[in-house]
């Protein structure tokens, strides 16, 4: 039954965290996209005019913004449904938003073995970043261990 438009049993929180984390994490996926594809310029060839030049690069930079914005918005929401469903929040989550990013990935290409290669790899850099405290180094306690070797 819904009533007003709610379903009966939803959790509005929920949805409106993810509608708004996904909307952030696309707008900066945006922003990394069209710097990138801006930085990536083809190089202006002498017989090219400056107008085509610019063309090429702006559509390079709407590609490539567009593939971060889509690319962002599926972790988050695939990580916060993971969340929602699992009822914890865990690195498994981020492992599962990042194995579903390297698929979308692969799909947009049209490749199933970059896709099958790609989920994994995203899943295991999700988890080191996880063990390492989303900090990229390790963390304290290995950090005080005096090492023997």
């Amino acid at each position: 039954m819904s009533y007003l438009g709610k379903a009966e049993g939803s959790n509005p929180e929920f949805s409106q965290k993810l509608v708004h984390t996904t909307i952030g994490s696309g707008g900066i996926g945006f922003l990394l996209g069209s710097t990138r594809g801006m930085l990536n310029e083809p190089l202006m060839e002498t017989s090219a005019s400056m107008r085509s030049v610019t063309a090429k690069s702006w559509n390079m930079a709407a590609r490539e913004a567009s593939l971060f914005a889509v690319l962002g918005a599926v972790y988050v929401t695939t990580e916060a449904t993971a969340k929602d469903v699992r009822g914890t929040d865990d690195g498994y989550n981020r492992m599962i938003g990042a194995c579903v990013v390297g698929l979308t990935a692969g799909a947009r290409k049209g490749s199933f073995p970059q896709a099958a290669m790609a989920c994994p790899a995203f899943a295991a850099v999700s988890a080191m970043i996880d063990a390492c405290d989303a900090t990229l180094r390790p963390p304290m306690e290995w950090q005080k261990e005096k090492h023997r070797y």
